[in-house]
């Protein structure tokens, strides 16, 4: 049986998790022995069900600064700490000895943890000489804002890669939006599709407003003013939190912003299915949240995250301002009104047209990770 290690870190949400586990049950579907290894914090409401999941000592980065990690609900992780981490990669991956390496964000992401995916690459080749090592990134990773960002990750797609794996549809929104890559690795590049799940059936659409943010902390500020517009419309309006303290960040809200008609809980399992339901979905621009929108007609206010300069929402928000019964809104200069008047308009309106987008990426992956493997 072919063998796939996926290895994994969320840093602050959800999604690079929830992509990688995708991935990991289309590959099991297809036959394979996976391994994921993951090294972000715990995430309760993201099911690994029928997946082999190794959890390394997590660490997690707050206030978007990538230049420091931190132990979750404790301090700075420490020389010891990170050490044991890659201890634990380098034994788990001789055990394993893939027939494949997969590397989720790295090397056009990750940086930070640099040390760790080379060390993952380097144990995965001394396992097995003959391993492939493939990179496995969203449709649009964050773009390089540093000077030598660019041609450091192509370096190490010539150096130690034998493919880039593009999780987008090139025809709706390629990687070139953002990463402008080199001629020569252009063979090497396979946009895959969408790696999503299939959505789940649709049902009656109610007169809820549903306003998420991803598994995250990003997104408080939306929250706030969503809870606010709450109070002042006559609709039902459910808010789902984030983060490692969204139990705390739900109290807080309710409690400061009381009302009949708001709903406010951490981030839930069925959100999919909650947004088919909906009226109206407010929302950032994230990866899978997209890919749920995209799956369902409920009209969408989308505002795409932007704080400190991060552009990846931005761009995606962009290609969907041009499809039908999406409305997006920057964040900076938003208020309650003008957000609730937003809504009173799209949950008026009618459903939305789906949009045509290749949503088989996870199979798709899965065929092409197994024929270089194989």
């Amino acid at each position: 049986m072919t063998r796939i290690a996926l290895v994994c870190c969320h840093l602050t949400g959800t999604g690079h998790l929830v992509r990688t586990l995708t991935l990991g049950r289309a590959l099991t579907a297809a036959g394979a022995q996976v391994l994921v290894i993951s090294g972000g914090r715990p995430l309760d409401h993201i099911s690994t069900q029928g997946l082999d999941v190794v959890q390394l000592p997590p660490v997690e980065v707050r206030n978007l600064d990538y230049t420091r990690l931190y132990v979750p609900g404790a301090g700075a992780a420490n020389e010891e700490y990170l050490a044991d981490r890659l201890a634990q990669l380098d034994a788990v991956l001789m055990r394993f000895r893939p027939n494949a390496l997969v590397t989720e964000l790295y090397p056009l992401g990750r940086r930070i943890l640099a040390a760790e995916f080379q060390q993952a690459i380097a144990a995965s080749k001394a396992a097995n000489s003959d391993v492939a090592v493939i990179a496995s990134v969203r449709d649009i990773p964050e773009p390089p804002k540093r000077p030598g960002r660019l041609e450091e990750a192509v370096e190490r797609l010539r150096t130690d890669y034998d493919a880039l794996l593009v999780h987008g549809d090139a025809g709706f929104l390629p990687l070139y939006a953002a990463w402008p890559l080199p001629g020569d690795l252009a063979s090497m590049t396979h946009h895959t599709g969408y790696v999503t799940e299939a959505p789940p059936p649709a049902g009656p659409p109610g007169d809820t407003v549903l306003v998420a943010v991803g598994g995250g902390a990003l997104g408080r500020r939306l929250l706030e003013i969503a809870a606010k517009a709450a109070t002042r419309c006559r609709r039902p309006w459910h808010l789902l939190t984030g983060g490692t303290d969204a139990a705390e960040t739900a109290a807080d809200l309710a409690t400061r912003h009381p009302s009949a008609n708001l709903t406010i809980e951490p981030a839930r399992s069925d959100y999919p299915a909650l947004l088919a339901r909906a009226a109206c979905s407010v929302s950032l621009a994230g990866y899978n949240t997209t890919l749920d929108l995209l799956a369902c007609d409920t009209p969408a206010v989308v505002v795409p995250f932007d704080e400190k300069g991060e552009r990846e929402q931005v761009i995606r928000a962009g290609r969907l301002a041009g499809l039908d019964g999406f409305t997006v809104l920057n964040v900076e200069g938003l208020d309650a009104t003008r957000l609730g008047n937003a809504v009173d308009s799209a949950a008026s309106g009618p459903r939305r047209k789906l949009a045509a987008v290749d949503r088989e990426g996870a199979q798709r992956a899965a065929r092409k990770i197994l024929e270089l493997a194989g």
